[in-house]
């Protein structure tokens, strides 16, 4: 199932959760109707006025609808907003505290680094990571509503007892639900469970401030009589709340398995395709096996998130979230026994920081490729001029080709870049640096005043020490270190951020013109770290508003490649259009380049994020068509398709060399 497909098969999923939902509020709703019948059918015999349980109560079940209809759906939307900004308040209300960038912990520096390289591999930006501390089993999840806003998150006992390649398989299967959509259905089920939970959770919070309360006597037997019965009455209370909410627990564990077991399947079997290494997820299952903490996270908050998880997070459950073990291994390595060895924790070294790719350097021993990262970038613009939709096919499906590109462009950057890209001081002097014009440009001299000026104390100074290593990076080098440097930006304050953000565009526009380069490290910055929990409205565009902003960004993309092959690679672009998208009533007109504004530009590429899935293939096809029309693609036109393929939410990994993706 390729990356469109499994976005719309989230997006069926999401309905078939409401569904679910709604099946659980009416029994939910059924069972306190039926349960207050008993208690009034009760109460009331051997009364002139008593009731019968049988008979029909319309005010008291209005009565019950409104008033749980009210709980429940108080606590789905209020965890659900609490919930609707990045993934970190996920992290967060599990126990897990964020890795700093620049963290000395070995461990801690192994795991950024495979999430690094995971996200330089697969398109998507370097999220944050968390560490659950307090949890000893291993296990993992990634939460967040998209690719831009999430973050990875990892038990201690997870770091401390898998090897590299069994993290990365990890790592790997939790990737595949960030590119997958899985994520955005886990938040929208988190919400909906919590206000299903909620009545349970008031029931067993009047039972213990009853069980707690002191019944003391005034001295009156009425009073003391009128206390008891106050007491007795929340006890009884509380009891049947408490029970009638196990029953949304009964159910919520069904939902939650009903969505997750399958997707778990899929994310192993991504995962794999991703490595190229079964032994590492493999292995990691097995670890979990044999290791006395076994995968369970002991915050109360798992409950709820018991779905998000790589493995079973809680020890006792109504239905299994996952898979057992033993099937998800033997779906990934046919001949396990089913016996699992005890697990110990693991002894790691400097080596494992830096991925020593011993399978890699085995399947390079049969190839003998060799290749640096510039040639295999030029190699892949060139197979993008021949096979456009190859890139297409890779989106959401990255291949171990691209972790080992990943790595190149890591190990061929400068070691003081990667080490100052992961302290706030530094990354903000690197991009500072990046922005930068040539050294033979004096539009730099006018910058660097201009960061002497506006900038914290010591940056300017940093900034000049860096600018010879920044100018000898390659074109397909300064993106991806600037998306390292997102992790460590992320800790500046709100008001560090701002000063940044501003600086960032004075630079950009000190020479008064955009460079793809730069556009898309403005968009990164502003997506990723100032509006990182504001989330796009999801309202749909209309079909005028959608063609204008297509239009827009084909326009814009048709006078990157030159004025000469402007209007052709346009009309290429158009056509390739599938006629169900739009009418096409008449040919459109090419925008002409002074129109070509990149505020323009952005606002339609935000338009365009809101259209759904199955059209967003079509339109990247069709950008692809006009790159390609002149037959001379360039790294940078590639580069603002990865930008372009990012801001529709459709990750796209660097354009290499690779086979085809087999779709049978």
């Amino acid at each position: 199932m390729d990356f469109f497909a499994h976005q719309d098969r989230a997006r069926k999923h999401t309905g078939l959760l409401v569904f679910y939902f709604v099946i659980t509020v009416l029994i939910i709703m059924a069972t306190v109707y039926f349960a207050l019948m008993s208690v009034l059918a009760f109460s009331t015999q051997n009364k002139p006025n008593a009731i019968d349980f049988f008979s029909f109560q319309p005010e008291l079940l209005v009565g019950v609808i409104l008033s749980v209809g009210a709980v429940i759906a108080s606590g789905s939307l209020y965890q659900t907003w609490l919930l609707s900004g990045d993934g970190s308040s996920v992290a967060v209300q599990l126990g897990g505290i964020k890795v700093l960038p620049n963290t000395r912990n070995l461990e801690e520096r192994i795991l950024l680094n495979v999430v690094e390289e995971m996200a330089l591999a697969s398109g998507t930006p370097v999220p944050p990571v968390y560490v659950l501390e307090n949890e000893q089993g291993i296990n993992a999840f990634a939460a967040g509503t998209t690719p831009q806003n999430a973050v990875v998150g990892v038990t201690r006992g997870c770091i401390e007892t898998l090897s590299r390649d069994e993290l990365q398989g990890v790592i790997a299967h939790e990737f595949s639900h960030i590119l997958n959509g899985d994520m955005k259905l886990n938040i929208r089920l988190i919400g909906l469970l919590h206000g299903i939970l909620l009545i349970a959770m008031l029931g067993y919070g009047l039972f213990r401030i009853a069980s707690q309360m002191p019944v003391r006597s005034s001295g009156k037997d009425d009073d003391a009589k009128g206390a008891v019965a106050f007491v007795v009455a929340m006890l009884v209370f509380g009891a049947m709340l408490l029970g009638i909410g196990y029953t949304g627990v009964f159910f919520a564990g069904l939902i939650q398995a009903a969505v997750s077991r399958q997707r778990e399947f899929l994310a192993d079997a991504s995962a794999v395709q991703f490595t190229r290494n079964p032994l590492g997820i493999a292995g990691a299952l097995k670890r979990i096996g044999g290791w006395k903490k076994k995968s369970i996270v002991q915050a109360t908050y798992a409950k709820e998130a018991s779905h998000l998880f790589f493995s079973q997070g809680l020890a006792a459950q109504f239905f299994a979230t996952h898979p057992p073990l033993e099937l998800r291994i033997q779906r990934i390595e046919p001949t396990f026994s089913g016996k699992f060895e005890a697990t110990q924790v693991m002894t790691h070294s400097e080596s494992d920081i830096v991925d020593p790719r011993t399978l890699g350097f085995q399947r390079n021993a049969t190839n003998a490729s060799g290749s640096s990262a510039h040639e295999a970038a030029v190699a892949g613009v060139q197979h993008f001029e021949a096979h456009p939709k190859d890139a297409i096919n890779h989106i959401g499906n990255p291949e171990d080709q691209h972790i080992e590109q990943a790595n190149r462009l890591m190990e061929e950057i400068d070691e003081m870049l990667i080490a100052e890209v992961h302290e706030p001081f530094g990354a903000m002097a690197i991009v500072y640096a990046l922005l930068c014009a040539p050294a033979s440009d004096s539009t730099r001299t006018a910058q660097l005043a201009l960061l002497e000026k506006s900038a914290p104390k010591g940056i300017a100074d940093h900034t000049q020490k860096i600018l010879p290593k920044t100018d000898a990076l390659l074109v397909e080098q300064r993106l991806p270190l600037a998306c390292m440097a997102l992790p460590a930006l992320d800790q500046l304050s709100d008001s560090q951020t701002g000063a940044f953000r501003t600086l960032v565009r004075r630079l950009i526009d000190a020479d008064r013109r955009w460079t793809i380069f730069e556009y898309a490290l403005q968009r990164f910055i502003t997506r990723r770290i100032v509006l990182r929990t504001n989330e796009p409205a999801a309202s749909a565009p209309s079909d005028d508003q959608l063609e204008r902003a297509f239009i827009q960004v084909l326009s814009t993309l048709a006078h990157v490649g030159g004025n000469v092959h402007a209007e052709p690679s346009f009309l290429a672009g158009w056509k390739a259009v599938d006629e169900r998208l739009f009418r096409k009533t008449k040919p459109a007109a090419l925008i002409d380049h002074d129109q070509c504004t990149l505020k323009q530009f952005d606002v339609a590429l935000d338009l365009l994020a809101k259209v759904d899935v199955k059209l967003k293939r079509p339109i990247l096809d069709a950008f692809c068509a006009c790159i390609v029309h002149d037959q001379r693609s360039t790294i940078n036109e590639v580069e603002l398709l990865r930008v372009i393929s990012d801001a529709l939410g459709c990750p796209m990994p660097p354009v290499l060399e690779l086979a085809p993706l087999d779709r049978s």
